[in-house]
């Protein structure tokens, strides 16, 4: 470790594929532990996503909490395809070729308000430099969602121009963006749901609410859904659906877009008598955005008044899958079974190997009529 005489730290960071090291300079020599959890992390996940065909994954979470912040792995596999035309898996690529095809994505975390803003942003700016050393990729590879830091750290940067690709899921297309929304549109938590809802989908109708780029509804339709809805109040993200269901051949009226609020659009299915086999839903923890008008949106509060109405639209021996993540979510579990309706937790079942070290990252219930 050097010290220049401008006031950085000059740390050693070894190249992923035994290449030439390099030196970087950060403003605190905590970031050379930092540089050394980050080089651990991935080392053991792009084995473990090499073995397991997983594109896209997490390789940090705030796990020295003075760097506050989501690291994430996405690779870009745009143009490789089987001999039946199939998406190649990542377990074919060399690692040459996984490390020209990786881009890192990195949130910011919200600071306490006893961290000093300018410390705060000094940590951040280290884990910046760092990233690029240690995943073995340029700077122009790695887009960060950064809070604005006037406001008292509340907000994100507006953020710029639509950075997309194509990546993978279990076999199946999904358009990311890098740069032009504060997610990338693919939670990746919910990886092991999304792939448990395929697996229930073959031959039942299925309805996706709160359904943001309908990854899930290309779940259900790849696992064999005769049907399929789609709502979410974005024309944004519903388009971004369509786009996703199309790039992996599912059109045709049997696949349904609803532009609505979901509340809304729920009262008026259960008057129609609609009927799902399977649904998944995954609402915010909280909105007011102005499309709801004087109304607002706690999962905590309304999930009941949700359940009950989504429940309804259930047909016999029909299951809802709803998930939440609100860390700190209890569901009202007699309230909800006065309605006579069940709720199991299935948390532990849905979370990836990537988020296992944060086992709270999303709470999943399978709910159903008693």
């Amino acid at each position: 470790m050097a010290h220049p005489s401008d006031g950085t730290v000059l740390i050693t960071i070894p190249h992923p594929l035994g290449g030439a090291d390099q030196q970087v300079a950060v403003s605190n020599a905590g970031a050379e532990q930092l540089a050394s959890r980050l080089r651990k992390v991935a080392k053991e996940r792009r084995k473990w996503a090499k073995k397991e065909n997983v594109a896209c994954y997490r390789v940090y979470d705030a796990d020295l909490p003075e760097y506050a912040a989501a690291v994430d792995v996405y690779l870009c596999m745009e143009d490789l395809e089987d001999d039946q035309g199939n998406p190649l898996p990542v377990s074919a690529l060399t690692p040459e070729q996984t490390l020209e095809r990786t881009y890192v994505h990195v949130a910011e975390y919200q600071a306490p308000r006893s961290i000093d803003p300018q410390k705060a942003a000094d940590r951040f700016d280290d884990l910046m430099a760092c990233i690029p050393a240690v995943m073995g990729v340029p700077q122009d590879r790695v887009f960060a969602k950064v809070r604005k830091r006037d406001r008292g750290g509340s907000q994100y940067a507006e953020n710029r121009t639509p950075y997309e690709f194509m990546t993978t899921e279990d076999g199946l297309r999904f358009i990311v963006d890098m740069n032009g929304y504060l997610d990338t549109g693919l939670f990746l938590d919910h990886r092991s749901t999304r792939i448990s809802v395929g697996k229930l989908a073959k031959g039942r109708r299925f309805l996706n609410l709160f359904s943001y780029t309908g990854s899930a509804t290309v779940h259900a339709a790849a696992g064999g859904a005769r049907a399929t809805v789609t709502v979410d109040l974005s024309s944004t993200y519903l388009d971004w659906a369509k786009r996703n269901m199309k790039l992996n051949g599912f059109t045709g009226k049997n696949h349904v877009y609803q532009k609505a609020d979901t509340l809304t659009w729920l009262d008026k299915a259960i008057a129609a008598e609609l009927k799902f086999d399977l649904i998944f839903v995954d609402p915010p923890t909280f909105s007011n955005s102005k499309s709801m008008g004087n109304a607002s949106w706690d999962v905590q509060r309304d999930h009941v008044k949700l359940l009950d109405r989504v429940t309804k639209l259930l047909a016999p021996g029909g299951v809802a899958v709803f998930s939440c993540n609100l860390r700190t979510f209890k569901p009202a579990v007699e309230e909800l079974e006065a309605k006579g309706i069940r709720i199991k937790d299935v948390s532990r079942g849905t979370i990836p190997h990537d988020f296992e070290r944060n086992p709270k990252i999303h709470y999943c219930f399978t709910v159903a009529r008693i």
